[in-house]
């Protein structure tokens, strides 16, 4: 990736004012748009209905303006200077560099969303619609997997699984598999060899195979479905609004492009002190408004932002450039005692459709790690985005692979929407 118009990117939006939003501990006493827990007679051991959601419309082209109405207030404090922050500004040599990084609406912390955001935006301008054709095809789509529910719209507990699917398709799985020639990809079992299975259809009918990763192994040595390696157990459903309080570490995988092009690549965000908020539809058909929050800590975003292409925006950048706007402690146990700034709140929005788990793939699909290419990684205009700001399919898709890759956008079903469309607000 050229690097001067890069970093020229860079520190003009990094050094751009912004606002961040919403409090952990009114999450509890249901303010602020999000509801108590309900009553502990409302669930039972014997609840066994499940809910499975393949995520979709995930934005993350925001604006400072977009992010002060995005996420969730982390930290119980609506912060409106340095003197009220629940944390020290991060300091170097001596010297404070740290920013007063205000609060947006209701106390929303998003300061990834108001500082780093839009610098990936503009030096990654496909990187949102790539995500969302990913997605959209199966390849790597994040699921939702709420369990232990009692089917009804209030629910003191239950359990989701957040996983990523190596493969979906709107066939009936039990007519398609993974070849040992091709173990990514799913085909039919029958008939012509290797002939592809359609891809999701996202009509409430799409079967998803799990990635193995997120499973531990059985005495067999082989990855169990009924085992997920992480399972967030202190999940509820209020009046239909499922309210997932998450545990640290936990991933929201983001992969954008399987490999065919030079910057194909994924980013794992890891948050602590974090939720998975939305509302299921009457139906129980979708999951609408769907809200992902937490605290990324400078560390683990610095390890993770070269993965999607940023080659010039590695730890050391996060660290000095982008860590003045540090907003918030990694640990929520660690708010308000005088510890340094050293993670950035985050808010995501996203939409899930219903569908089925059909079991899990046999292999993973490698990471992606464009920067690590031996070919220069370009930056990718060929996106729907681009053609709608005036740069014309036969200007940004003039290769073979970006030909490909256009025709896979044509080919998506109309229920897959890029550009994202901007999310409803969820508070």
């Amino acid at each position: 990736m050229p690097s001067g118009c890069c970093a020229v990117g860079l520190v003009a939006l990094a050094l751009a004012a912004a606002c961040s939003v919403y409090d952990a501990s009114l999450i509890a006493e249901g303010n602020a748009g999000v509801p108590g827990r309900p009553p502990p007679g409302t669930s039972s051991p014997a609840d066994s209905q499940t809910l499975v959601f393949g995520l979709k419309d995930v934005f993350i082209r925001q604006s400072a303006e977009m992010a002060a109405r995005t996420g969730m207030d982390l930290d119980a404090t609506v912060t409106s200077s340095r003197d009220d922050a629940t944390c020290a500004p991060r300091s170097k040599d001596g010297r404070i560099i740290g920013q007063p990084v205000v609060d947006g609406r209701r106390g929303i912390d998003n300061s990834l969303g108001a500082h780093l955001l839009p610098t990936v935006g503009s030096a990654l301008p496909c990187l949102e619609d790539n995500i969302a054709m990913t997605q959209g095809r199966g390849v790597g789509t994040i699921v939702l997997w709420v369990r232990d529910w009692n089917g009804q719209r209030n629910d003191a507990s239950v359990t989701a699984v957040l996983t990523t699917a190596v493969d979906g398709t709107s066939e009936d799985p039990s007519l398609v598999g993974f070849r040992a020639s091709d173990p990514l990809n799913l085909v039919y079992l029958d008939g012509p060899q290797g002939t592809p299975a359609p891809d999701p259809g996202w009509a409430f009918e799409d079967a998803w195979f799990l990635d193995p990763v997120d499973f531990q192994l059985g005495e067999s040595g082989a990855p169990l479905l009924d085992r997920p390696k992480l399972v967030q157990v202190d999940g509820y459903i209020a009046a239909g609004r499922l309210v997932v309080p998450l545990l640290d570490n936990t991933e929201f995988k983001l992969i954008a492009g399987d490999g065919s092009m030079t910057s194909d690549g994924w980013m794992t965000v890891v948050v602590n002190g974090g939720f998975l908020i939305g509302d299921i539809s009457e139906d129980h058909q979708r999951l609408e408004r769907g809200l992902f929050a937490g605290r990324f800590s400078i560390e683990k975003l610095g390890a993770a932002t070269p993965d999607i292409g940023m080659c010039d925006i590695n730890a050391s950048v996060i660290e000095t450039l982008f860590g003045q706007f540090a907003d918030i402690h990694s640990s929520p146990s660690d708010d308000g005692i005088g510890m340094e700034c050293d993670a950035f709140s985050l808010g995501v929005t996203f939409n899930g459709v219903a569908g089925r788990v059909a079991g899990l793939a046999a292999f993973s699909r490698p990471k992606l790690q464009p920067c690590e290419s031996s070919q220069p990684v370009e930056v990718d205009r060929c996106c729907p985005s681009e053609w709608l700001e005036g740069r014309s399919r036969l200007e940004t898709c003039n290769t073979s692979a970006t030909l490909d890759k256009a025709a896979r956008f044509d080919a998506l079903p109309p229920t897959i929407d890029i550009p994202v469309p901007t999310p409803e607000p969820l508070f």
